[in-house]
């Protein structure tokens, strides 16, 4: 009789195990994107050759690795009279693209002395094709899309730009 017992309890915890072992894992659900919110940190003021003031934004200033790849990603809006100014170490050739971005963005590329060096108009929401500018630069102005030419900004203009 004890070995009955004992075949029966040794059955029922195979079983059990069994059970326990074999219970279906439930997908995790995928965490919703963080939403970031425009930080105004200091403004930039675009002025053409004549030194007539073309444009002015409040700017939300990125420079750590992370905030440069970050970007403008997983926003949806940004105001007319707003952008993101990326500020890198040294003048180089920075390739931009568009990965997880909404919005349409004009890229104004600008030299270490200020100069506007180009514009690149229209970048397309959520591409991964890369932006190769040609010129060096060390800051680079992220605005809505159309602003650039709503402006008539251009090659030459001089951005000047200060933190709050």
């Amino acid at each position: 009789m004890n070995m009955n017992r004992y075949i029966i309890l040794s059955l029922l915890s195979v079983c059990l195990t069994l059970c326990y072992s074999c219970k279906k894992d439930t997908p995790e659900p995928k965490p919703e994107p963080v939403k970031y919110s425009f930080r105004h940190d200091g403004s930039a003021d675009v002025f053409g050759p004549d030194n007539q003031l073309k444009a002015s934004f409040r700017i939300e200033i990125v420079e750590s690795e992370e905030e440069v790849v970050r970007g403008l990603k997983y926003r949806e809006n940004l105001d007319d009279d707003a952008g993101m100014f990326f500020i890198f170490e040294y003048p180089d050739l920075y390739d931009f693209w568009m990965q997880d971005t909404y919005l349409p963005l004009d890229m104004l590329f600008i030299a270490s002395d200020g100069t506007l060096n180009e514009i690149h108009e229209n970048a397309v929401p959520f591409s991964e094709e890369r932006i190769h500018p040609t010129k060096i630069h060390q800051y680079v102005l992220e605005i809505k899309a159309g602003l650039g030419k709503k402006y008539n900004l251009q090659s030459g203009d001089k951005v000047l730009w200060k933190r709050l």
